[in-house]
This record gives C-alpha cells, sequence and structure tokens, in this order.
C-alpha cells in the first residue's frame, strides 16, 4: 500500500493537522479508515489525548497496544475513534509513558507541519477528516 496522508482540520481554530499513515502495523485499520473518508465528527481531550467521537470507521484490535509514543495516531476499537497523541493520559500518572484508555491500533504519526494545537482544542470541537490532495 502507498504512502497516505490524511488530514484532520479544526475549522474553529482555522487549523489543520496532517496524519501519515502507516499500515506496517495495521493494514486492515488502515483500509477502513482510508474506506470510510471523509468523516465529519467532534473531537475531544483527555489529558494531551486527542480522541473523536464514534465514526463509521469498523475494525477489530491489530496489534493492539497499550503504551504509545509521542504524535503517534491510533484507532480505538472499543470506541470506533481516532486518537492523537500529543503527550500523557490522565491513567499516565507520573510513568513518563503515554497510555491509552485501552489498547490501540498504532495507524500513523502525526507530521510536524503543524502539531502544537493541543492546548486550542476545545472538547466537541467538529473536525473533518479526510485524505490529503496535494
Amino acid at each position: 500500500m502507498k504512502t497516505e496522508v490524511i488530514t484532520v482540520k479544526f475549522s474553529e481554530i482555522d487549523e489543520t493537522v496532517y496524519v501519515q499513515l502507516d499500515s506496517s502495523k495495521s493494514q486492515k485499520t488502515v483500509k477502513a479508515i482510508l474506506d470510510n473518508l471523509p468523516i465529519e465528527v467532534n473531537i475531544n481531550k483527555w489529558g494531551q489525548e486527542l480522541y473523536t467521537d464514534n465514526t463509521p470507521i469498523e475494525a477489530q484490535q491489530e496489534n493492539p497496544k497499550s503504551e504509545v509514543n509521542l504524535l503517534d495516531v491510533a484507532y480505538w476499537p472499543e470506541g470506533n475513534a481516532l486518537c492523537l497523541f500529543y503527550g500523557p493520559t490522565p491513567i499516565s500518572k507520573d510513568s513518563g509513558k503515554i497510555l491509552p484508555y485501552s489498547p490501540v491500533n498504532i495507524v500513523g504519526r502525526i507530521l510536524p507541519k503543524n502539531n502544537n494545537i493541543i492546548d486550542r482544542v476545545k472538547d466537541s470541537m467538529k473536525v473533518i477528516i479526510k485524505q490529503y490532495v496535494e
């Protein structure tokens, strides 16, 4: 599968986050994401994680991870949600680790074009997720 980039557009704050998809860990999940684009959904904050409300994406656990890296993007099967990790979550406590609520499928990484928006995002802010076209 060729490399794909998707965008997460935050119209309310006029910002777009670019996500480099990586199907090497979760090929079926990445395909399910691409097959369901574009998606218009609300996004919420949980510590330094942004996660969408329930999406039309349906995928089972695929190489699920209980710990993620900074700027990872994952699909959360339990909540049918996409998650963007900017830092620790409430359950990370002082461990220095980034821990999702429950295991997630890693689907890509936030590109450094514009990744420092976490403090400006408010709960239930609407986003549009779509394939990036140059």
